[in-house]
């Protein structure tokens, strides 16, 4: 068998607001030049929607390059390697809006009576990731849109009409892969997310916490050995990797949003040694919390992404 390639990826971790299922990146921010600076394919760590409304380009979908232009939308699912490059030339401005979804946490509070139906709908919406146009697919298109309509007027009840149309869009995403014999491999690798998907929910709860392997495997019922091999495989990082993405990224949350030491952040998100919080804020942060922390006013209240470049064996 053929080894495969070695290349380099990007994890970008968001941050799902408190107590809500849908991260919307919306307004004049995203409309830029994409892939300018960014040559590698990245991935996230929940389901993208993406929406174009103006420019052309290619988007990346692992080793799929589909051309875009206005009223086209991707569905990506999480751990997905993906790009957006504009224009051939780099150089032209495309206008996009995204969503990012916890479809795992959305379906397990309001499935919770149907749980064959909520691992049904969320394999076929991770089987696999999808390039589509308005005219083609105008329910899903237009559900998307009003989606982004509610979150951005946020009139009186958009909460309650949302959750409706967060379910309406799930199933439209799901009914994508009917009539289709899902590949073994697409099969293979839902199926894996879904093994470690308790282990995730375990670790945005408890991040304050000791966390040991032994405590993650036993959420999804797995062996430690098999656990390992499997979270690698589908995160392309360790569990205690990813454990240190989520500290970080709630710290710099708290560095941001509150007048507390270093030292009690580094506390509160489950460091119990001074030294190691610094060492892994440096690593992923690329550089030292205090440094961070007097960053310009204009660099703060941006959106947060955390990025890590990883070797993997992506073909």
């Amino acid at each position: 068998m053929a080894k495969k390639k070695q290349e380099k990826l990007e994890f970008r971790y968001y941050e799902m607001p408190q107590g809500s299922y849908v991260l919307p990146l919306l307004g004049e921010h995203w409309k830029r030049v994409y892939g300018r600076d960014v040559e590698l394919l990245h991935f996230h760590n929940f389901l993208e929607i993406g929406y174009c409304y103006d420019g052309e380009g290619t988007l990346v979908l692992n080793d799929r390059n589909c051309p875009y232009f206005a009223n086209t939308f991707s569905v990506i699912p999480p751990n997905y390697p993906h790009n957006t490059i504009s224009g051939p030339d780099k150089k032209s401005t495309s206008s996009w809006e995204y969503l990012f979804v916890d479809v795992e946490g959305f379906l397990r509070d309001n499935c919770s009576d149907k749980p064959r139906f909520a691992q049904e709908l969320l394999k076929r919406i991770y089987k696999e990731a999808y390039f589509l146009t308005y005219e083609g697919d105008p329910g899903l298109g237009s559900v998307i849109q009003e989606i982004i309509r509610e979150l951005r007027c946020q009139d009186e009840y958009y909460k309650i009409k949302l959750k409706g149309l967060l379910m309406a869009m799930l199933v439209e995403i799901a009914r994508l892969s009917t009539g289709e014999l899902p590949r073994r491999q697409d099969v293979e690798d839902r199926s894996s997310q879904a093994k470690i998907s308790n282990a995730l929910h375990y670790i945005g709860k408890h991040y304050s916490e000791p966390i040991h392997i032994g405590m993650l495997a036993e959420q999804c019922n797995l062996s430690e050995t098999h656990f390992r091999r499997i979270f690698r495989d589908v995160m392309n990082m360790t569990p205690m990797e990813y454990v240190n993405f989520v500290r970080i990224q709630t710290a710099c949350n708290l560095m941001e949003r509150t007048d507390a030491s270093i030292e009690e952040i580094a506390m509160k998100t489950g460091y119990i040694s001074l030294s190691t919080f610094n060492r892994n804020f440096q690593k992923i942060m690329q550089m030292p919390p205090h440094r961070w922390r007097r960053r310009p006013s204009s660099q703060k209240g941006q959106l947060r992404e955390y990025r890590v470049s990883i070797e993997d064996g992506w073909e």
